[in-house]
């Protein structure tokens, strides 16, 4: 029977130790340098991408080109921790007025972000139209994660700034709102540039009955819990 060793450092430990080094380092470094709250999210995916160059005995990730599968559970794991953190910061919904800035985030600054990429991404980069609105549709909404350090505190702190304030109601709330232009992306990828084909289906279903399903399951369910808890 093959004796085995006492202690291995497998990859599985040691991409472990190398993920909490990196929480670590995101977390410690910028207080060392500066005294200021950190970025951490964005030195996570920088650390990260430098620790996989440095320690290639990690253990590898899958291929999501092979197993799509786990990657789309933990994205959309990770959205919906994200949007629901985002969400939970907001202390006082009203007044109405309050929330303007953030409409005009969400239908005027996002599509015009939507348009400027496609039009980038089809000129300069020489990308297909479904792919430029993919990548437009992709990199306009806020992340809620990157962003998290110019928006409001945690829960009943109070003095919600309203700059702050646009943007994290605006962060919770552009990615709903952004998959429109995504499925009109795969539209054109798989039907081709024909909006007599697919134009009615697409503003009904994906526009309309989709956004307005998500924004009414959403109200609905915030104030169920807030009845129960």
């Amino acid at each position: 029977m093959p004796s085995e060793p006492f202690f291995e450092l497998a990859p599985y430990h040691l991409t472990l130790a190398i993920g909490g080094l990196v929480v670590i380092l995101a977390q410690w470094l910028p207080r060392l340098v500066s005294r200021r709250e950190p970025a951490a999210a964005a030195l996570m995916i920088l650390f990260g991408a430098g620790a996989a160059l440095l320690f290639p005995g990690a253990a590898p990730m899958p291929d999501p080109r092979q197993t799509p599968l786990p990657w789309e559970l933990m994205s959309e794991m990770a959205v919906i921790v994200a949007l629901f953190g985002a969400g939970m910061r907001i202390d006082e919904l009203g007044p109405l007025r309050r929330w303007r800035p953030t409409w005009r985030l969400l239908g005027i600054a996002m599509p015009l972000t939507i348009i400027a990429v496609a039009w980038l991404g089809t000129g300069l980069v020489g990308l297909t139209l479904a792919g430029a609105i993919l990548l437009g549709a992709v990199l306009a909404p806020t992340d809620p994660v990157l962003a998290s350090d110019v928006q409001v505190g945690p829960p009943h702190q109070g003095r919600e700034h309203p700059v702050r304030f646009a943007l994290t109601t605006e962060a919770g709330l552009n990615d709903g709102l952004a998959f429109p232009f995504v499925y009109l992306g795969l539209l054109i990828a798989a039907e081709g540039l024909s909006p007599a084909t697919w134009g009615a289906e697409w503003l009904l279903q994906d526009v309309l009955y989709r956004t307005v399903v998500g924004a009414v399951s959403g109200w609905l369910g915030a104030r169920l819990l807030g009845v129960i808890l």
